[in-house]
């Protein structure tokens, strides 16, 4: 029996911002079909990723926990894998029966009982009537709800639905099971059933992918993590090495919620005569921008300027999620004077070894001399730093060293 029942490589799917530009972008993409044209790599008007370059596989008896911040991308992943979305790029494997539980109000008819939604929803997974009567007591003993079952569902609180359609969902065993954060409206006696029930449908062979928010419920059932930052994949690990990253990425270190360090100071530069416009990758890059720790990066940071100005310091600085100030490039640190010339003008800086660890990172920019700021930028690019073996990397930094195993102390 093949281990892999689920399998992502390379994913990514796009959304549209406004109706007429999905219906005109719809158009172009069944004329090229037509014509058999290969699909555009490139964004359309008023297109962005939601996910972009996600990749991992699910074993057997596995839980895959996907964790990140709102707008992430973690419900879009479970729809690619519920078939209810198709990706823009890549591929998307699963074997096996699949049951879902992406949110609540999906699955049960709110005019029938919660007795008459058993038999349905059981029906759907395959259960012929006498099967359903034999686990009939159990769903509802496990739900909780056994004076309320002959009720109308729609006079459910949003606890009360969300035990039910779980207790149906998880009362036959499947290959894949999806959960997205329905356990979140449960009390905490129900999620510990509830968690359990998870971890014994894993041990019997289910593969698991669990959305949550909460880290006590993805450490009580997932054997490793996704983190996802703005539709990117940041991280895949164990799920101890994953909280540290997610923490440290929005400004937390541990789980007494320790500051990493503190806020740059907001700067206001009010100069009409030099103005950072832009900071671009000097390499052919799609849109975003990536690198694993220990990569390196060729950047250009492009200005506008009435007058030549001599002797300027240029400042990169790296931040985090929650605006703290992680790293810094400083051209004064190398004693190399920069020149800028009246006009366009661009700067290039090349970093060797990128030492940031795991993370999603906004890059700011800015022009100094004899101390004081000429021109400082909003977020000019958003880096995403990528590493799959979180084992390796803990921290904010790595630090780049020389390493020789010939030599011995003086004797």
């Amino acid at each position: 029996m093949q281990k892999e029942v689920i399998l992502v490589d390379r994913v990514g799917k796009k959304f549209h911002r406004s109706l007429s530009s999905a219906f005109f972008q719809g158009f172009k993409k069944a004329i090229r079909k037509a014509l058999r044209l290969r699909p555009a790599e490139t964004l359309g008007k008023d297109e962005f990723w939601a996910l972009r370059e996600v990749s991992f596989i699910v074993e057997r008896g596995e839980c895959l926990g996907v964790i990140g911040p709102n707008g992430a991308g973690k419900s879009t992943l479970l729809r690619l894998l519920h078939r209810e979305y198709r990706p823009d790029a890549g591929r998307i494997v699963t074997l096996g029966v699949m049951q879902s539980l992406l949110r609540i109000d999906s699955g049960l008819q709110p005019l029938l009982s919660g007795r008459e939604n058993i038999y349905i929803r059981c029906q759907q997974m395959g259960l012929n009537k006498n099967e359903t009567d034999a686990k009939l007591d159990a769903i509802i003993a496990f739900a909780g709800l056994e004076e309320a079952i002959d009720a109308q569902v729609k006079t459910y609180s949003d606890g009360m639905y969300a035990r039910l359609e779980f207790s149906i969902a998880t009362s036959v065993q499947s290959d894949i099971l999806l959960v997205d954060e329905v356990l979140a409206v449960g009390d905490i006696a129900f999620q510990i059933r509830a968690l359990d029930r998870l971890n014994q449908l894993k041990h019997n062979g289910a593969a698991i992918v669990f959305v949550s928010h909460s880290e006590m419920n993805v450490r009580h059932v997932a054997d490793r993590c996704l983190l996802l930052f703005n539709g990117r994949q940041v991280a895949l690990g164990k799920p101890d090495a994953l909280f540290y990253k997610y923490y440290e990425s929005v400004g937390y270190l541990n789980h007494r919620l320790q500051p990493l360090g503190d806020a740059i100071q907001s700067v206001k530069i009010v100069n009409d005569q030099l103005s950072i416009t832009r900071l671009i990758s000097n390499k052919p890059v799609e849109d975003g921008l990536s690198v694993t720790t220990g990569g390196s990066l060729d950047w250009i940071v492009e200005y506008e300027s009435q007058n030549a100005v001599a002797d300027v310091t240029v400042t990169l600085h790296f931040m985090n999620l929650a605006g703290m100030l992680v790293a810094s490039v400083d051209s004064g640190l190398t004693c190399q004077p920069i020149q800028l010339v009246a006009g366009k003008g661009g700067i290039r800086v090349r970093l060797l070894f990128v030492a940031l660890t795991p993370g999603f990172y906004r890059v700011y920019a800015g022009f100094s001399a004899k101390g004081e700021w000429l021109a400082y930028s909003g977020c000019l690019l958003e880096l995403y730093v990528v590493k799959h073996n979180m084992d390796t990397y803990h921290g904010l930094m790595v630090m780049d060293a020389f390493f020789d195993n010939n030599h011995l102390p003086n004797q």
